[in-house]
């Protein structure tokens, strides 16, 4: 497979990062795409501002793998013609959500999967693992509080190296298209994720459920947005009052070979990189 060729947007991201790692693991020529160079992968030029850059990123790869970059302005709404600029790629894998079949019809995120070729794999992953380590809710880690208006709500949460792996399954000649969701092995509350940092780092962490306006406030104490903390709140509290559930899905299993992290596995493995 080292005639394999994979273009990987947001190399140096939460999933792209990983993507970049096991795709080279497999021995793929990889084309980590974007503004500067990542640790790892062939440098290509690739900026969201500027549509030249586009088509020569994708041009002779075999396979890609494409995330939005929701922070950067304008480039949600410049998905649709990223992914044209890609149509000649035989393989792509789509960063998308779970929760996208639910999303009005202008969401950005459903307007990329609508773009999407038939062949294309739409990565519908569940709520990260990261996201309390290099992600929104790193400074609760700092805390020791994770205080979040989830009430007692439970989540499959997904460690983004599973994300990864369904991904690069996904660009293989042979892989799959389509829907895949992508979860952890069984849904889990907030405590039990707040007991998994506390076993794995030795310091005191507990999950304390609050209003949306606190949380809301919280994340803008740390520097995010109004708007990010609302859009998140919302999100969380959708789970927590049952409107919108997250069944726990095989595709992992199915599409890697071996069962999806569990949230002690993802503390531990965090815990070594600190070490």
């Amino acid at each position: 497979m080292v005639d394999h060729t994979v273009t990987v947007l947001g190399a140096t991201g939460k999933t792209g990062r990983h993507v970049v790692t096991q795709s080279l693991e497999r021995g793929w020529h990889v084309r980590a795409a974007g503004r500067r160079p990542a640790p790892a992968g062939e440098y290509t030029p690739f900026d969201w501002d500027d549509p030249t850059t586009w088509k020569p990123a994708f041009d002779g790869a075999d396979a890609a793998y494409l995330v939005i970059p929701f922070n950067h302005p304008g480039a949600p709404e410049r998905a649709p013609d990223v992914i044209a600029a890609a149509s000649d790629v035989p393989k792509i894998a789509l960063l998308s959500t779970i929760d996208v079949d639910h999303a009005p019809d202008d969401d950005p995120t459903k307007r990329a999967e609508q773009a999407l070729p038939p062949t294309a794999a739409k990565i519908r992953p569940t709520w990260f693992l990261d996201n309390f380590t290099i992600g929104s809710f790193r400074g609760m880690l700092d805390s020791g509080e994770l205080r979040l208006p989830a009430a007692e709500a439970r989540f499959p949460f997904v460690d983004t190296r599973d994300i990864a792996a369904v991904a690069v399954a996904a660009m293989a000649p042979d892989g799959p298209s389509g829907p895949l969701p992508v979860t952890g092995p069984e849904s889990v509350d907030h405590h039990a994720v707040a007991q998994a940092f506390h076993d794995a780092l030795g310091t005191p962490f507990r999950y304390i459920p609050v209003e949306s306006a606190e949380f809301i406030e919280l994340l803008m104490a740390r520097g995010f947005t109004h708007d990010y903390g609302a859009f998140l709140a919302d999100a969380l509290a959708k789970v927590a009052d049952g409107s919108f559930t997250i069944p726990v899905a095989d595709t992992v299993r199915k599409y890697v070979g071996r069962r999806p992290y569990t949230p002690a596995e993802f503390a531990r493995h965090y815990a070594r990189t600190l070490s």
